[in-house]
């Protein structure tokens, strides 16, 4: 069977974008006529207002749709859970639009708010749904006649495995499920399962499988006695960019970290890895392009400064580079001030202490202030980095780390950041050791993850900077 290309979620922006403008011009007609203006429309030249509307207000739906996490993942989206959240994201807008336009002191007959409202609302849900919804029934075609595969991988070989296997294999909506393989947990063999599917190897071999075969969907399928190689399997699942199910059986294992979902044929659970609601993750990504780029512009002149007293204190370049391991083992090059000799790991890697004899006079100065690290808001503006999380760390030292410490893996499932409350409550950390002790922090601080959180670490860093408490 020949495949179809995938739906693009730009097509989903453009079919909001379409029914925003669709229902804001005949709001605007239909709301004339309510008010008694029919006539007057024809005599009228071209109404201005009706333009800035059709061009301004279609742009504020999509930022709203954005904030609730309308844009990803489209290939696992649920009908009824997309009607839900248009139908409460519609109503969210209708008021927010009633509030900051239409409300007008002029009008004396208050009833006709609610007329208004109701009527912008159904169009505006009426348009979104519809277009929403053939999307989406083309998308369901596609799965279930194949045309569209989720390339899937079982973590598992024993009956759990066999038993999801088979249901999902037997089912007539298997929604686009395309196995290449399964892995079986350390310390077993590839019996059972591997009557139907390749054995590609253990636990150990999850990250390399994962890339080879380009893995999209990973269900975890082990029996209850093997519950070490689950754990296993999402300790090593943190710093992979897949989605994650499992089976209804282990639930209690997982408790308060996950959400059903209903898949016709074989019942699983999904697994979200992220620590914050779409809408929070959303409004703290909006924070830190404002603050990184209202940051680069305002200190420009500090930035220049700092760059020229660089050039001058010591040899080599302005900038230091290095790649660290960010969100999901991605791996990105963050940028500093260059506060050391140049060649100053030329023996290999070394962490730095108070003193550190490879740090230049003018680099002990910008570290105590912590001017070395404003070069990050560029990291922070591609999206590499956040204002606040765990400070990213180059693979050399993870390694090290999980080795004492393997929860060290979670701290990968949210993006690092410029500042986090281990930096906060420990500080730098000057051995391996330490980074496990700082770690803590950064953990506490995924499982407790916050806007009002974030906005409280922000605050504590600038009093630390201030108090020149950086090294």
């Amino acid at each position: 069977m020949t495949s179809s290309p995938r739906i693009h979620i730009g097509w989903y922006v453009v079919a909001d974008w379409l029914a925003a403008t669709l229902a804001w011009g005949f709001f605007y007609l239909l709301r004339r006529i309510l008010l008694g203006e029919a006539t007057s429309l024809l005599n009228q030249p071209f109404d201005t207002t009706l333009l800035y509307g059709i061009v301004f207000i279609p742009f504020c739906w999509l930022t709203l749709y954005h904030l609730f996490g309308t844009y990803k993942n489209l290939y696992n989206k649920s009908r009824l859970q997309e009607l839900t959240q248009t139908f409460f994201s519609c109503i969210l807008g209708t008021l927010i639009i009633f509030f900051a336009i239409l409300l007008d002191d002029r009008i004396i007959d208050y009833t006709f708010y609610y007329k208004e409202s109701l009527l912008l609302f159904g169009l505006q849900f009426g348009f979104s749904w519809l277009f929403r919804w053939v999307i989406l029934i083309r998308i369901k075609r596609q799965l279930l006649k194949g045309k569209v595969q989720i390339n899937t991988l079982i973590i598992g070989a024993n009956k759990n495995a066999i038993r999801l296997y088979n249901d999902i294999k037997g089912s007539t909506e298997s929604l686009g499920f395309c196995f290449t393989g399964f892995l079986y947990p350390d310390g077993t063999s590839a019996n059972g399962l591997g009557k139907y599917l390749t054995p590609l190897g253990s636990l150990k071999d999850l990250a390399m499988v994962i890339h080879e075969k380009k893995i999209e969907q990973v269900i975890i399928a082990v029996e209850e006695k093997e519950r070490q190689s689950m754990e296993q399997s999402l300790s090593l699942l943190s710093e992979q960019d897949v989605s994650i199910k499992l089976l209804p059986n282990t639930i209690d294992i997982l408790s308060g970290s996950v959400r059903t979902s209903n898949v016709l044929g074989a019942m699983l659970i999904d697994l979200h890895t992220d620590m914050m609601s779409e809408w929070q993750q959303n409004v703290k990504r909006l924070i830190d392009i404002i603050v990184s780029l209202f940051s680069l512009i305002i200190l420009f002149p500090l930035l220049l400064l700092v760059a020229i007293r660089v050039k001058f204190s010591s040899d080599g370049p302005i900038f230091y580079s290095q790649e660290r391991v960010g969100l999901k083992g991605k791996k990105f090059f963050i940028h500093k001030f260059r506060s050391m000799l140049i060649d100053a790991e030329k023996e290999g890697p070394a962490l730095s202490s108070e003193t550190d004899q490879r740090i230049t006079p003018w680099g002990k100065t910008m570290r105590k202030w912590r001017l070395d690290e404003l070069p990050q808001f560029w990291n922070i503006l591609k999206g590499e980095m956040s204002l606040v999380g765990p400070r990213p760390e180059r693979r050399f030292y993870i390694d090290q780390i999980v080795e004492k410490a393997p929860y060290y893996r979670f701290l990968l499932k949210v993006k690092p950041g410029l500042t986090s409350w281990g930096m906060v409550k420990f500080g730098y950390a000057e051995t391996v050791d330490e980074m496990v002790e700082r770690s803590k922090y950064d953990l506490v601080y995924i499982e407790n993850i916050s806007l009002a959180l974030d906005i409280k670490i922000i605050i504590h860093t600038i009093r630390l900077i201030f108090l020149g408490k950086g090294r």
